[in-house]
């Protein structure tokens, strides 16, 4: 299918001018411990590290737009806007995820209507960008409403293949739309035979090599796709040790550290849950705990691995907005807590 793609306005940068640090050898230094984020407004739901660049990308929700932070030097670097994006009350930005091939950023802008109304109302229009933070340009903006027919939304994580291809997660329902590295062909890779869009699914995405791991869709169970197939076809990976039963999910990682041999999903209100398969195969998984924390107020919606540490993404849902129901509050503090020791003692 070829898409739509937007006549491209240029993305604003606030912040002081500067060119990004690099870490050739991808060595940016230790990092142990939780941190604050001290920028109004910032309101993380999803993130991203970058160790070529060593900085942390964020998807700042109820603002729609892409920050960036050095969490080594504890420093807010800057504020990426899209026109026609940010601080519109239609658009939140969710996902945001680093092609570690292209060193290129896809972001998802969906639409604001959704996840408030749980999936009833998926009016709207949803964007996915293509950003490259060294030339400070949007790539592509493309028009997955289009795409979709109208038919199905709640698009919110995002994974890349080896050759740069995207997938992008739909929640209402369980749907994964493929993007060709270029941006000129959308196909529908994955969607149920019936498409009711008032059923939560699929929440979260994570890839490795050609592997592909998706989570959150009604029947509780791990996906694994083979993103080399034509079609997504899912193969559920059946926990073979340990008893969960998953709540609503959110992002789901799989830490390089690991090698693709442990799965973090953040539940929202219930915490990290953490699986394994000791041959990173996932032909079966065993579940090994919850690292809890999360609260009614505060949830944890992504797990990331920056530097040799891995994190949660803390987001205040229970703030009041300033401008109502689904806006951004009057916060300036946002913690991002370790959970790298927490991981290790129930991989013991």
């Amino acid at each position: 299918m070829w898409p739509t793609i937007a006549l491209l306005a240029v993305a604003t940068t606030i912040g002081p001018a500067f060119t990004l640090p690099t870490s050739p050898n991808g060595n940016c230094g230790s990092l142990k411990g939780n941190f604050t984020i001290k920028k109004y407004q910032v309101y993380p739901e999803n993130a991203d590290f970058d160790p070529a660049r060593c900085v942390l990308y964020l998807g700042q929700l109820w603002n729609a737009s892409l920050g960036i932070y050095d969490p080594f030097h504890d420093q807010y670097l800057k504020t990426v806007e899209f026109p026609g994006i940010s601080h519109n009350p239609s658009f939140h930005l969710g996902g945001v995820q680093l092609d570690k091939v292209s060193g290129h950023l896809s972001l998802i802008a969906d639409s604001a209507n959704v996840f408030g109304t749980l999936g009833a109302d998926i009016s709207g229009t949803n964007w996915l960008l293509k950003y490259d933070p060294s030339s400070e340009k949007t790539l592509y903006q493309i028009n997955l409403t289009e795409s979709s027919g109208g038919a199905y939304a709640g698009f919110q994580d995002i994974e890349h293949d080896p050759e740069s291809n995207v997938y992008v997660v739909g929640t209402f329902p369980s749907t994964i739309t493929k993007v060709s590295k270029d941006g000129k062909t959308v196909t529908p890779w994955y969607k149920p035979a019936v498409i009711d869009h008032t059923k939560r699914g699929l929440g979260g995405l994570a890839s490795w090599g050609w592997m592909l791991l998706a989570q959150g869709d009604p029947s509780g169970s791990i996906w694994r796709f083979d993103m080399r197939s034509p079609a997504g076809i899912p193969y559920p990976v059946p926990i073979i040790s340990g008893n969960h039963t998953f709540g609503d999910s959110d992002a789901i990682s799989l830490p390089p550290k690991y090698n693709g041999t442990v799965l973090l999903v953040a539940e929202d209100t219930a915490g990290i849950s953490v699986f394994r398969s000791k041959d990173a195969k996932w032909d079966s998984a065993e579940y090994l705990g919850l690292i809890t924390g999360a609260t009614q107020e505060i949830f944890n919606t992504a797990p990331v691995q920056i530097a040799e540490t891995v994190y949660t993404i803390l987001e205040p849902f229970g703030d009041a907005g300033l401008g109502g129901p689904g806006t951004a509050g009057d916060r300036s503090e946002f913690l991002v807590r370790d959970i790298g020791k927490e991981i290790e003692a129930l991989l013991v």
